[in-house]
């Protein structure tokens, strides 16, 4: 590869190397040796457990803030690459699918209302990248999203911070806009979609206005939000990074590119370690907190491999190159 962290990164598992050789550097990858990796095995196992899985969803007990369950094991497998024929999760995810209500919506949690996209978002997102993008129930949830933007162009699972209700004028949720965008950036044509820079503005100015005192719906930015983290349950500058590389507009902003920076600081030697982790995932790298980790490593490779792309676009843009 003439690349000494992306041969780093390919040493460390089948997995890896397949995330790297078909995310990063555009090959055709194999996927059987990904899949015969034992660690992967048990989370895909995980995943269609009745007490984890996605059969659980309809039980209302399982937790979008807690980990190695369906909502973040998904996350994890759709983000090496994993397509659901490739874990063989057809009849798990249209089970999930058919929880749908009739205005579009789910109710995935005991005590979760409708209006709460946050939490639909995080499964919808991982299964219109393994192969549901075009499905008509996720189609269907997108247009319900769009139905109900509030006047800042973002999103707020509270009932009275609709618009229409009394506090609409106040600032929408930076975790209802993360989740969201996170799905909606599955899909090229909302990449580059105006109706969504509010939305992405929200976060810009989150990061902005760090020095404030402003806490909006209670999310801050503070020493928690900006440790490496994967996967970053709670608001976490590494998916927040992740999930606005996907939106030109995003990284065209000094305020994306200061928080990757502020990132690309905490590397040594091209590599970076998780600065917190959860015990769900203590088999892999990013599980650990003393050793570097090629995963983590590999996320920030992906995100700076976004930007690139996105800077050399504009310059062929600039120049009128054909």
């Amino acid at each position: 590869m003439n690349d000494p962290i992306l041969d780093w990164i390919a040493e460390g598992t089948p997995w890896l190397r397949y995330a790297v050789e078909t995310q990063l550097l555009g090959k055709t990858a194999d996927v059987s040796a990904a899949m015969a990796d034992e660690n992967i095995r048990v989370v895909i196992n995980r995943v269609k457990s009745e007490n984890a899985g996605i059969p659980a969803l309809r039980s209302g007990k399982l937790k979008y803030t807690s980990t190695g369950n369906a909502f973040w094991d998904l996350f994890f497998l759709a983000d090496i690459g994993l397509t659901a024929d490739d874990i063989g999760i057809r009849r798990e995810a249209d089970t999930l699918l058919a929880l749908q209500r009739e205005d579009g919506t789910f109710v995935l949690q005991d005590g979760m209302r409708p209006g709460y996209f946050c939490i639909t978002s995080i499964l919808l997102a991982s299964l219109a990248k393994m192969g549901y993008a075009d499905d008509a129930h996720s189609l269907r949830f997108i247009d319900r999203i769009f139905e109900t933007r509030r006047p800042d162009g973002g999103w707020h699972c509270a009932a009275s911070r609709a618009s229409g209700k009394r506090l609409q004028d106040s600032e929408s949720c930076p975790m209802d806009n993360l989740n969201v965008l996170m799905l909606l950036g599955r899909y090229e044509c909302f990449r580059i979609d105006a109706r969504l820079d509010g939305a992405v503005d929200l976060l810009l100015s989150h990061w902005r206005r760090s020095s404030e005192p402003w806490r909006p719906y209670g999310f801050g930015v503070g020493s928690d939000f900006l440790k490496l983290k994967y996967p970053a349950v709670k608001y976490g500058i590494l998916r927040v990074l992740d999930v606005l590389s996907l939106f030109p507009y995003a990284v065209a902003s000094p305020e994306f590119l200061e928080m990757l920076a502020f990132v690309r600081q905490k590397s040594a030697d091209g590599r970076y370690t998780a600065e917190s982790a959860a015990r769900s995932y203590a088999a892999f790298d990013f599980g650990q907190t003393k050793t570097p980790s090629r995963w983590i490593t590999f996320i920030i490779r992906r995100i700076q491999k976004r930007v690139d792309n996105y800077q050399e676009e504009n310059l062929k843009k600039h120049l009128h190159y054909p």
